[in-house]
């Protein structure tokens, strides 16, 4: 009797040493791993994500940087660009890992935006979309590398969907000057380069 409870154990041990190679983690997402006071929001499970159009609206990084910045910067989903998933095409001119994802600088017409892949492991049983934010994760990481805490160019021609984020306007070097970002990234398509 015991060497079958020694042996579920070694079963049990196993499957997680997998399930967290595989990156998928079996602790608990919380803001201090997955991105801060606002991962909710984030990672697509704050209590107003059913609120928000999942059929991506095409536009341009031009036309998002054009946005007026809300006052306060909203900690829940409240503006229309909230609560909208946005497609965009440009140049992704740089990556990097952070904490709760994969920062993507993009680039058109003059213009930049961030879009963040949220980590699998930082997404929860509520968040909305789960699936297809790991697979995003998955395809670009596969492609194009999961990143450093470092800036690597890249250079790659994409179409890149994602729910409407607002961030500190004028924060990052690369971002829009307006604070728009596209957060969580719930689709990367390459359609040239990595």
């Amino acid at each position: 009797m015991k060497s079958l409870g020694l042996i579920a154990l070694v079963v049990v041990g196993t499957a997680a040493t997998a399930a967290t190679a595989g990156g998928r983690h079996s602790a608990t997402p919380n803001a201090q791993s997955c991105g801060g006071t606002l991962w909710r929001l984030k990672t697509f499970s704050d209590d107003r994500r059913l609120a928000v159009r999942l059929t991506p609206q095409t536009t341009t990084v031009v036309e998002i940087g054009k946005r007026p910045f809300p006052r306060p910067v909203p900690r829940r989903r409240r503006t229309p660009y909230q609560r909208q998933v946005w497609k965009v095409v440009a140049q992704i001119t740089k990556f990097r890992r952070e904490l709760g994802g994969i920062r993507l600088v993009l680039f058109d017409s003059g213009s930049y935006l961030n879009a963040v892949i949220p980590v699998p492991a930082c997404l929860s049983a509520r968040t909305r979309a789960r699936d297809r934010i790991a697979e995003t994760w998955k395809a670009f990481t596969s492609q194009c590398g999961d990143g450093s805490p470092d800036w690597k160019p890249l250079g790659a021609i994409v179409y890149v969907s994602g729910v409407g984020f607002w961030s500190q306007r004028g924060a990052k070097p690369g971002a829009a000057r307006n604070g728009a970002e596209l957060y969580p990234a719930t689709d990367v398509r390459i359609v040239a380069g990595c």
